[in-house]
Parts: structure tokens; sequence; C-alpha cells
């Protein structure tokens, strides 16, 4: 989870504004790394735009694959 909410908070430019995209302080953030509620895993997974169980997973989604499937490219 810890890895995830690394990746994701890259992406949207820190960890405080990820926090703010999440509706969460900062601790909670900080947390992660102790052991964090389900709650925030929800949060996580809508604010990085991937499912939960790739968050608690750790299994990284591929730019372009379809976040329930994996499958890549267009339709056929």
């Amino acid at each position: 989870m810890r890895a995830a909410e690394r990746n994701i908070a890259r992406a949207y430019g820190g960890r405080t504004v990820l926090a703010s995209v999440m509706g969460v302080s900062k601790d909670a953030l900080n947390n992660i790394v102790r052991g964090s509620s389900y709650a925030v895993a929800v949060l996580l997974a809508r604010a990085g735009g991937i499912t939960v169980e790739q968050v608690l997973s750790g299994r990284p989604h591929v730019a372009g694959a379809c976040s329930l499937c994996g499958r890549k490219g267009g339709a056929s």
C-alpha cells in the first residue's frame, strides 16, 4: 500500500496534494507505514484511478491497460 501511495503522490505532485484530493490529513498518509484502514485504501484507489486490489496487493498499474482485466490496446 505504501508503494501505491508513493506512486500516486508522485503523479499528483506531492503527498500534500494527494492528501487534499483524498480528503484526509497528511498524517493519515504517514500512518500507511504502520498500517491503515480499508477506508484509506479505498480513497487511495479512487484518487489513483485503480482498483483497491491493486493498492492492497502492490501490483502496479500498467499505463494504457484496462483497470479491470489488464488488457492493453483498443477494441478489436
